[in-house]
């Protein structure tokens, strides 16, 4: 029996191929982790991305697709060698698997193209595959799939900022508008019933007429009950004293007197809420009717609130003529944007139910400590 023996070299070349190939993945990876460690856009992700491993030596050209607005769409490609993409003569059934391969969410290898999907969002097809292990994609694929889930991350971020910031301007301005209002309340009414008080008064100490004095009684109970007004409209004492259910019934009942909007109240709170809570609620409400007296030309509405589990629900809903919720301009938007920061700031929420000729319904929710 004849035995080949092998040199030493010849033994450990295989070994030192694999070592060099699985080198050469950890540089890439490691050069794919630079490439887009900073990048906050998705389509400059799966750029780099598609650029960076062509670029290594690991394929000949390929092409990534992102779903945006309109689809799917190709947004980069490279060392293809036609000067036009679609000239490609593999491009038309490329998309069709691209298409295919990102709803499986599974990679495909058809012999010409590697079809590696991203998180469902993303996809590379990667042609003229030089040695590439299952096992460097998938690590291609988490790269990629991290950096596309914090570019997400940074957008909703972004949009939270901006969105925050429009609020702190919406409630800047409603605090002008509102400090406004009370002015003018003030000015016009409080003001001019003083100024007829001191009058009337002056005339009555020279020459005292009982009519008149009369008269003056009465109005200083109207200016009184005006200045009541006012504070319970800044803030309400039943509020503090009573609770909640009590201070939404004395609103109900005053937005019912002023406007003759039937307003049905049903409160089943087994105890009372804490303090921010309440006036969390108590504004909410307050915001909603406001916006059925100003907007809805309803003719009832209802306010309903009940506590189940760790967490108050409030319901409000009206007949009126309802609207588009995403068709409100920016200066609409102001007293909804109020009450939904206000609860999320305690960790609740607001979802708004509305249609043109359907009604109105707000349902916020809020948790109790």
């Amino acid at each position: 029996m004849t035995v080949t023996r092998l040199s030493l070299d010849a033994r450990r070349a295989p070994a030192a191929t694999e070592a060099e190939r699985r080198t050469r993945e950890l540089e890439t990876l490691h050069a794919l982790s630079r490439a887009i460690a900073e990048l906050l856009g998705e389509r400059d992700v799966v750029e780099r991305a598609l650029q960076t491993v062509v670029d290594m030596g690991w394929f000949a050209c390929g092409e990534a697709f992102l779903h945006g607005p309109a689809g799917l769409e190709p947004v980069a490609v490279g060392l293809c060698p036609y000067e036009r993409v679609e000239a490609c003569p593999l491009r038309s059934e490329l998309q069709i698997d691209v298409e295919a391969v990102l709803r499986e969410g599974h990679p495909r290898h058809d012999g010409t193209w590697h079809l590696v999907p991203i998180g469902g969002r993303a996809l590379l097809a990667l042609s003229g595959a030089r040695d590439v292990s299952p096992s460097f994609l998938a690590n291609v694929t988490e790269l990629v799939a991290g950096a596309l889930k914090r570019t997400q991350l940074h957008d909703r971020l972004a949009e939270k900022e901006a969105q925050r910031s429009r609020l702190l301007q919406a409630l800047l301005t409603a605090q002008e508008e509102e400090r406004g209002r009370i002015s003018r309340d003030l000015h016009d009414q409080i003001g001019q019933a003083l100024t007829a008080l001191l009058l009337g008064l002056d005339r009555n100490l020279e020459h005292p007429d009982p009519a008149s004095l009369a008269r003056l009684k009465e109005l200083a109970s109207i200016t009184l009950g005006d200045v009541r007004r006012i504070a319970l409209d800044l803030r309400p004492s039943v509020l503090d004293e009573l609770g909640l259910e009590a201070a939404v019934r004395r609103y109900a009942r005053d937005v019912h007197e002023r406007y003759g909007l039937d307003v049905a109240v049903l409160v089943t709170l087994p105890t009372r809420l804490p303090r921010q809570e309440e006036t969390v609620l108590y504004r909410a409400v307050q915001e909603a009717l406001t916006n059925v007296v100003r907007h809805a030309k309803a003719t009832s509405v209802s306010v309903v609130a009940t506590k189940g589990g760790s967490s108050v629900r409030l319901v409000i809903e009206d007949d009126g003529v309802g609207f588009d919720p995403d068709a409100l301009a920016p200066a609409e938007m102001i007293g909804l944007l109020g009450m939904r920061e206000r609860l999320e700031l305690l960790g609740g929420s607001l979802r708004i139910e509305s249609a043109p000729g359907a009604g109105c319904t707000v349902h916020a929710r809020l948790p109790v400590r």
